[in-house]
């Protein structure tokens, strides 16, 4: 995926090491729908398709839209705490919103924090909030832990898209977040001494 540069509107002594969020939504619904799918054919794979649908059955509509909407608000607030933790931002450093175009939420860091940190706190909630909740589901057989999991795995694409936008980004580099983009600004003086 190739950077969208915006020279006018990257500080001084930064690249723009980011793609719209535009973007990241065509480009990564593909493979959204894979991250989703996978964890519930392993599940089909090891308990079969009707216990699947069976331990599902008895769920709620609102029990559905209820922990969908708790894992987004998790989500941002993981991204929160792992810059935070492993970047030493403070709670003032951080913010939260909605892009209005893509009816993204996210979190934004306005103080600068190393790749290696940036990159920690970007895949914490895909760990935690998909991929270990869809894991425990499948191997304790419990659809609804699975599916959610899944949802919250599959969710966290744009975050996928971005560490594989800074693959190249020494982990030492100083960087600091869009606030409109997927990805980052890189301090360029810590790219030269690389």
């Amino acid at each position: 995926m190739a950077t969208q540069p915006t020279p006018a509107n990257v500080p001084s002594g930064y690249r723009d090491v980011s793609v719209p969020l535009t973007q990241v939504v065509i480009q990564g619904t593909l493979l959204s729908l894979a991250l989703l799918a996978l964890p519930i054919i392993f599940y089909w794979g090891l308990h079969g398709f009707a216990a699947f649908w069976a331990g599902l059955s008895g769920i709620s509509f609102i029990t559905w839209i209820a922990a969908i909407l708790a894992g987004i608000v998790l989500h941002e607030g993981i991204h929160a705490l792992g810059w935070r933790t492993f970047g030493n931002l403070r709670w003032r450093d951080l913010s939260f919103g909605v892009d209005r175009a893509t009816l993204s939420p996210y979190c934004h860091a306005s103080v600068p924090m190393t790749a290696a940190a940036y990159r920690i706190g970007a895949l914490l909630p895909g760990i935690l909030l998909g991929l270990l909740p869809a894991a425990i589901g499948i191997l304790i057989a419990h659809a609804f832990l699975t599916a959610v999991g899944a949802f919250l795995l599959s969710a966290a694409i744009g975050d996928f898209i971005v560490l594989w936008v800074l693959r190249t980004i020494p982990g030492g580099a100083h960087v600091l977040d869009h606030p409109s983009n997927a990805g980052c600004y890189v301090l360029e003086s810590d790219l030269r001494q690389e």
